[in-house]
């Protein structure tokens, strides 16, 4: 009787290297993007502390313009109104009537009628006084305010002067306003009483700053609130708003002394 025939059990699959090389280099890649994404993530988070570090909050800021009174050199009474609040008027142009009482030759009172002009281009502030109105020197017919010299002010810290100085940039935005704009320091309103007198409160001084371009404001209405920031990274960096500006012929005298 012949002997049974042993079969050799199956040998087992061979690995597939390829596919564990494969694996083993998405793990790969998939750390180094973590660690790309970790390196980002700090990069930006130093990049957004020192921007907030270089950043001094401004608060309210007003936009403001130096009102223009228009006068009558004598005492008179108003008996015209050309215009009204808000209208632009050029420089020379009529604003009302006001009738003046002169003397003749023989010194007898007489009437006259004395016309009231723009003495510059600019917009109207407000109404101005009725007709009928008796008007003295000093007494203004209406005010006027040139649209081209439009200010922003504000009242900052006496312990942020230090980080400031003039030509630095500030980046300012207002409630319904579609756009921001940009301002540059331009001075420190020098304060005789400890604050009160340029309209700031105690430990503030106010501070004026300078639209970057006269074109983005001039179709605001002065007033108009806004909030900001200095980027102290901007501007020349000296002087500061703590000193005077040096006179460099001034170096023996007063003035000389206070400037750093």
């Amino acid at each position: 009787m012949a002997a049974p025939t042993v079969t050799a059990p199956p040998a087992p699959p061979a690995p597939k290297p390829a596919r564990r090389s494969g694996r083993k280099w998405r793990a790969r890649f998939i750390v180094l993007l973590m660690l790309a994404a970790a390196v980002f993530v700090f990069i930006k988070l130093t990049a957004d502390r020192v921007t907030s570090a270089a950043l001094v909050d401004l608060g309210a800021v007003t936009l403001t313009a130096q009102p223009v009174p228009v006068e009558t050199p004598r005492p008179g009474q108003v008996i015209q109104v050309s215009v009204k609040a808000e209208q632009r008027v050029a420089a020379g142009a009529k604003l009302g009537i006001v009738e003046v009482t002169t003397t003749d030759s023989d010194g007898e009172p007489v009437l006259k009628k004395l016309t009231i002009v723009a003495p510059r281009a600019g917009i109207v502030v407000d109404q101005p006084v009725t007709m009928g109105s008796t008007l003295q020197p000093g007494q203004p017919f209406v005010e006027l305010y040139d649209p081209a010299e439009l200010i922003f002010v504000t009242d900052v810290a006496v312990e942020n002067l230090p980080d400031l100085s003039p030509g630095m940039t500030a980046k300012l935005k207002a409630k319904g306003l579609n756009r921001s704009l940009k301002a540059t320091v331009q001075r420190i309103v020098p304060s005789m009483t400890g604050g009160s007198e340029a309209g700031a409160a105690p430990g503030f001084l106010r501070m004026v700053l300078l639209p970057s371009s006269a074109a983005d404001v001039s179709d605001l209405v002065p007033g108009l609130r806004f909030t900001g920031e200095i980027d102290t990274r901007t501007g020349p960096g000296n002087p500061r708003l703590i000193a005077l500006p040096c006179n460099p012929r001034a170096v023996n005298s007063v003035e000389g002394a206070f400037c750093r």
